[in-house]
This record gives structure tokens, sequence and C-alpha cells, in this order.
């Protein structure tokens, strides 16, 4: 769970989160966009808050990279589940083999997924075919760690790009699932809510140039080649009872 140092109003919330759904958790310390140089080749389309976050992601590869499990949930501290996100992140049983990463969070919106099967519980896992923006929560293989601090090494894009646009080389050579519905959200989807203020900001995506939006298409075709998603795709929607998943049946909120 990455969490900057100075953020621990952050910290006491998420901590009561991984609590209220009974799962541990190890606190990464993200690296501060406001203290000192960011030493990573990087393009200078990227904010340093951008930089900062992604080189918070590549802290987290280089542990599970360097560690004994074959797949690690990595989250960051605005993170809230669903009730009954433990029944997936309490072991790794239902990944499937071939996943390099597999998006656990929604943005509450309608994304394309290709071959869905169920999970159980309720719960479908499909190839991720289309844009789906955000790092909140996924789960990553040992391998794609190692893989992506290669690939990685000099920064053209914010991370959840890297990770989760199609558009992006990066994420079209991974082999990339999400679950559905979704086992959490960032904070600030959900009404009634109330957010401490993040101290990892985000700048806006830039506006594309003709030749990035070229690489892109090539990048997408890359990805449906790869992964064989040019047909039987759907578009499915990722909000429907998603808040009402929250609170346990029998409590109230």
């Amino acid at each position: 769970m990455i969490n900057l140092d100075r953020s621990t109003d952050r910290l006491d919330r998420v901590t009561s989160e991984f609590a209220r759904i009974g799962i541990a958790f190890e606190r990464v310390p993200a690296i501060d966009a406001s203290k000192g140089p960011l030493n990573i080749p990087a393009a200078p389309h990227l904010a340093k808050p951008e930089i900062a976050c992604f080189l918070s992601h590549r802290k987290c590869w280089e542990i599970i990279a360097d560690g004994a499990d074959q797949h690690v949930a990595v989250f960051e501290d605005d993170v809230v589940f669903r009730c009954d996100a433990s029944l997936f992140l309490s072991g790794d049983s239902w990944v499937p083999l071939d996943a390099d990463i597999v998006k656990v969070e929604t943005f509450f919106g309608h994304v394309r997924l290709a071959r869905l099967f169920s999970l159980g519980n309720g719960h479908s896992l499909g190839r991720l075919v289309g844009e789906h923006l955000g790092t909140a929560g996924y789960v990553i293989s040992k391998r794609a760690a190692q893989k992506l601090l290669v690939r990685t090494a000099h920064l053209k894009e914010p991370v959840d790009l890297a990770l989760f646009s199609p558009n992006s080389m990066i994420c079209a050579r991974n082999t990339t699932y999400q679950v559905t519905p979704a086992l959490c959200v960032q904070q600030q989807f959900l009404s009634g809510q109330n957010m401490a203020p993040s101290l990892i900001q985000m700048s806006p995506h830039c506006r594309k140039s003709v030749v990035t939006k070229i690489r892109g298409e090539l990048s997408r075709l890359f990805a449906h080649c790869r992964n064989r998603t040019f047909w039987r795709t759907k578009k499915v929607d990722l909000r429907p009872g998603w808040t009402r998943s929250i609170i346990p049946a029998g409590q109230s909120s």
C-alpha cells in the first residue's frame, strides 16, 4: 500500500479500511515530489508529481521482483473495498496463469472486456481490451514486475497509461485482466465519503500530438493481434450496485 510519510491522516483511514475486510498490508513509503530530485530519465511533458507517482509504483515492483510471492496486490492509500474483497485478496488461486496484471479497481465507467468467465461469488474475470485508467488497485505477477522494471527505465507516460491504456506499447505487451464487479474504487468516486486531500497529485494528461496518436493506434493494433481480441468483446458497465456492496448485509453505513 503506497502512502506518503506526511499523509498520516490517509494512513489512518486506509488502515481502518484494510481492517474492515480483514486483510493485512505492507506500507510502502511513496516517493515525495517535493523532496529532492527524481533520478530517472523521463519525458519532458511529465510533471514531477507524475514522475514521483510512477517511481512509487516502481518501488513496489522492485520489492515484488525480489520477493518470493508469485502475485502481489498493489494499492494506493485512497482505496475503498467491497465487503467481499477478502475472498480474492486472501489468496491468488483465482489469478490466471498467463496474467501479468489483474486490475481490481473500477473508475465507474464502461470498459471493453473479452472472454469473460465466472470467478464465483458473483464476480467475473475478462481480458481488459479497452482503456481503463487508475492505479488504486491491481494484482501484478512477479514475472511482470521484473519485465516492467526493464521497460520503464525511461518514463514516457503516467503510470496508469503505461499499465492500462492499449495506446501504450507497455500495456499492449502485457496480458491484463479486469475483475467485475471490481473489488475496490478510489474514495473520490463515492458520494458521502469524506476524503483527506491527496498529497500524491496527478497533473492532467497532456494533449496528444499527431505522431503520438499514430503510435497509440499502432500499439492498440499490436495489442489486438497479440491478445486475439478483434472479435467477441463486450462493453461492461462497472457501476451498477457497486456502492451497495461496501457495507456487509445487515449492517448500516
